[in-house]
């Protein structure tokens, strides 16, 4: 600076490192940090990864010419909200459950019944449903028993089981089966024994 003359103004900070490494250092912290910031804003903000599979209860299988209630093509039916047999055979099974829904489709010429539904409330979040179906010149339905679940991954990566669902059909006489859907809330293995005492029982099956 010339001698007697009046400082300039200060010039901006100059950030200096005594060597190429330290320089290099630096820089690699500074970005080691940026990533893990970034890794921690998106964990925070990441949602659990669903992965579902899940059974549709099987009903037995019924001509061609059979309405959505059931009801074959010749005939005239009605849907009525009582299935006496299906109540108490729900009963017998689930001594504590409460029946949510039930109805009958009848003919009305002969009162005869060609398919009949329940679905029961049997714990917290846990039901069972049960079609029994009877058409005349319907196939024979094939026997079937799947167990599946339904599970979330949380976000360690960890599977996590939200509910245990079990389908089952058991066939009766030709055009005529029984299948129940059983879908219970939590990873233990619950109500299944009775679910099946309700399928097999003699008295959920619709005569032909």
């Amino acid at each position: 600076m010339p001698a007697g003359g009046a400082a300039g103004p200060p010039g901006p900070p100059r950030w200096t490192f005594a060597s190429p490494a330290q320089r290099r250092l630096a820089i690699a912290s500074l970005a080691l940090a940026l990533i893990s910031t970034v890794i921690a804003v998106n964990a925070a903000r990441a949602e659990p990864e669903r992965r579902s599979r899940t059974v549709v209860a099987p009903t037995p299988p019924a001509a061609a010419s059979v309405d959505a209630s059931g009801c074959p093509a010749p005939a005239e039916c009605e849907v009525r909200s009582r299935a006496a047999e299906l109540d108490a055979a729900f009963a017998r099974a689930f001594p504590g459950g409460r029946v949510l829904d039930v109805s009958t489709t009848f003919d009305l010429r002969d009162n005869r019944g060609y398919r009949s539904t329940l679905i029961g409330l049997i714990g917290a979040a846990s039901t069972v449903s049960v079609t029994a179906q009877c058409v005349p010149g319907a196939p024979a339905p094939a026997p079937r028993l799947d167990r599946s679940n339904t599970a979330n991954t949380d976000l360690a990566g960890n599977s996590v089981i939200e509910f245990r669902q079990l389908s089952v059909l058991v066939p009766g006489r030709p055009g005529c089966g029984v299948a129940v859907l059983l879908r219970t809330r939590g990873p233990a293995v619950r109500f299944q024994d009775a679910a099946l005492r309700l399928v097999r029982d003699p008295a959920t099956q619709l005569r032909p």
